[in-house]
């Protein structure tokens, strides 16, 4: 296990379905979002994309999340985003979007989606420079981070031996993922780790044998990307990937 791994960290909760899953997500996400309101009279959060959080989503759009949530206090950033127009099927944004944004009262000034109409390269800087500039601290940390984990134990969009995993300066960059045949934007590493809280969430059949290698006791030279996250995470897996 690599030295500063996730997997030195005990806070896995386990889930009898996607659905509690998705439901103690939500508590979850709203009482992280009353707690900074309180604290510091704002919420800052990176949704993920993907089909795990969508439910999530819809969720918190209900009356019974969305409610005890003040919208107004509330500025959503992507922690990764497909290169593709925010209209298409695979965009994060548009998932996102027609489960949740849509459906609550916060302000459009408030939503912070990576922009996908230049280039990677220049609408990754561009998106880097909106994180810097709404929260005036080049050393910012994101109040809660949504992600996931891929069945190749990628994050974001960080994948295995992929060389934005060397990032270190750099907290939002472009990304060619081989294995997609795609491009995508993604938050790095040193912006991730430095979220206050990061909220993890794995469901799906394929996941089981990865969760396996991800949490091994053994040491290894090559850690998945997971792995490499460090601070307070806490990880919600259904039954099904358990």
């Amino acid at each position: 296990m690599a030295e500063n791994g996730i997997c030195k960290l005990k806070k896995m909760l386990h889930y009898n379905s996607y659905e509690s899953l998705s439901i103690a997500a939500a508590h979850f996400f709203t009482v992280a979002c009353q707690r900074s309101v309180a604290a510091h009279d704002q919420f800052t959060v990176a949704l993920s994309g993907g089909n795990t959080p969508k439910r999530l989503y819809e969720l918190l759009a209900t009356p019974e999340f969305g409610s005890n949530i003040n919208w107004k206090k509330v500025f959503v950033f992507f922690s990764d985003e497909r290169y593709v127009p925010h209209t298409d099927a695979e965009s994060n944004f548009n998932m996102a979007s027609k489960a949740l944004l849509q459906h609550i009262p916060i302000p459009k000034k408030n939503i912070f989606a990576i922009p996908v109409s230049s280039t990677p390269a220049k609408d990754a800087l561009a998106y880097e420079a909106a994180v810097k500039q709404i929260t005036g601290n080049a050393k910012f940390a994101f109040d809660l981070v949504l992600l996931g984990m891929g069945a190749d134990g990628h994050t974001a969009s960080l994948f295995p031996g992929n060389e934005i995993l060397q990032e270190k300066r750099r907290v939002v960059k472009e990304v060619f993922v081989k294995e997609k045949n795609m491009y995508r934007i993604s938050f790095t590493l040193p912006l991730l780790n430095r979220a206050k809280q990061i909220l993890l969430l794995v469901s799906g059949d394929g996941k089981k044998e990865i969760l396996k290698k991800v949490f091994a006791k053994r040491k290894t030279t090559k850690p998945f990307p997971v792995q490499l996250l460090k601070g307070d995470i806490t990880w919600m897996v259904s039954q099904a990937s358990a």
